[in-house]
């Protein structure tokens, strides 16, 4: 099955090299195409592992999962583009926790409205 990943951290990462162990085809979706971090997951996953941008992956992927951050995960899927996503399994594990004043993150989303209900 071809898969597409959208995000380069550790979560995006380790979920694609175990579903090329399975022995699917992955391509990870960044912002850029030249991402240092998916060209190097890339070279280390082996043959069956690719990199591009996030419209890149989701025209490649049968299934996609979202593995960005929260804060990002809206607008990653707006750069993958509707018409690529359109009738594709969207499997989304992002997480709104927001780490920028440190530990314990706080959520960037809540109360009145989730990131699920954004995405």
């Amino acid at each position: 099955m071809k898969i597409g990943i959208f995000g380069t951290g550790m979560v995006g990462s380790s979920i694609g090299t175990k579903l090329i162990g399975l022995g699917h085809e992955v391509k990870m979706g960044s912002r850029t195409a030249g991402n240092t971090k998916a060209d190097e997951w890339a070279k280390s996953a082996g043959a069956k592992a690719s990199h591009g941008t996030f419209a890149d992956a989701a025209g490649f992927g049968e299934i996609i999962f979202n593995c960005t951050s929260g804060a990002g995960a809206t607008s990653a899927l707006k750069l993958a583009g509707a018409d690529r996503l359109n009738g594709k399994i969207l499997i989304d594990i992002s997480n709104p926790f927001d780490f920028s004043k440190g530990m314990p993150p706080s959520l960037s989303v809540c109360n009145t409205d989730s990131l699920g209900e954004q995405i």
